[in-house]
């Protein structure tokens, strides 16, 4: 008994006769008969009496042609379910990330991942960067975003980005069409600055004794996005973070690159335990692409024509 056979015998089942099956499956009608024929052969009796002109189902034929159909049944179901799976329909996807990331990247990709699997399930929690390596490591969440260090035990770097951090000033500013920014740049500026206690501050405070350069913080801050939002308003100039200046891409705040350069490192982890599901696969590549177009606009671009 083969496929093709219970195909042919269920195609004249339901279309009533062997030329409208044929029709059908795109089969000669010679071709149907043979198969039937084979069929009876292969099962031991007949499904079909031949009356001249037309086929008429057996007792025997009416009754296998109910199994037949739970059958049929059954592998719909099944290609219901491969499909299911295969649009991640029963997946539920959990990602922490470190704020920054969580203020356009994270969100981004996630609604871009909705647009490929509109019926996966997906989670965000926003946390510390310490926090999030914890939750990884824990396989409390399926990926994670995390600012530098990020050296933690159970954590594997999946991706790992170091950019360098950008100069934002209001546009109209003297300096705003400037190549670059230098620490005596700042020197006679309104300066926004980050604290020291982030990594960011701690690197600039560093650059600022080795080159013995004196620069007084008006207003100091935690948050790069917050001295964005103050230099947009007109306010002094800063230094943040290029995931922080990209938000403002499109407003009247100017980047431009900052001399001596500081980095800003950050990474896509996952836990070494963990088995990476097909969701976690396509999320990393979507994150992947938009933090790419986030922090080297002007390479990803050039990258995308040249792909096109």
């Amino acid at each position: 008994m083969k496929f093709n056979q219970i195909e042919a015998y269920r195609a004249v089942m339901l279309a009533g006769s062997v030329s409208d099956a044929a029709h059908f499956l795109n089969v000669s009608q010679p071709g149907i008969s043979r198969l039937i024929k084979d069929l009876e052969r292969s099962i031991g009796f007949d499904l079909f009496d031949r009356i001249p002109g037309r086929i008429v189902p057996t007792p025997e034929g009416e009754a296998f042609f109910k199994y037949v159909q739970r059958t049929y049944t059954g592998l719909q179901y099944l290609e219901g379910v491969a499909k299911d799976i295969a649009n991640l329909k029963h997946d539920r996807l959990r990602i922490a990330s470190f704020p920054a990331a969580s203020l356009e990247v994270v969100p981004r990709s996630i609604v871009r991942m909705n647009a490929a699997y509109p019926d996966l399930k997906m989670r965000l929690e926003v946390h510390s960067s310490l926090r999030v390596l914890d939750l990884v490591s824990s396989r409390q969440v399926d990926v994670g975003i995390a600012a530098f260090p990020v050296d933690y035990p159970g954590v594997i770097l999946e991706r790992v980005y170091e950019p360098f951090c950008k100069c934002v000033l209001p546009a109209g500013h003297p300096k705003s069409g400037a190549g670059s920014i230098s620490l005596e740049d700042l020197k006679d500026e309104t300066n926004i600055g980050i604290s020291e206690e982030l990594s960011i501050g701690n690197a600039l405070v560093a650059a600022r004794i080795e080159s013995n350069v004196k620069i007084d913080n008006l207003i100091e801050t935690t948050s790069d996005y917050t001295i964005c939002k103050i230099v947009e308003m007109g306010l002094g100039i800063g230094v943040v973070d290029p995931l922080a200046a990209s938000l403002f891409r499109e407003t009247s705040v100017v980047a431009i690159e900052f001399k001596p350069e500081v980095k800003f490192g950050f990474a896509i982890v996952l836990s070494e335990h963990a088995i990476r599901s097909r969701a976690v696969d396509k999320f990393i590549k979507i994150l992947h692409e938009t933090v790419k177009q986030a922090i080297y606009p002007v390479q990803f671009e050039s990258h995308q024509s040249s792909d096109s």
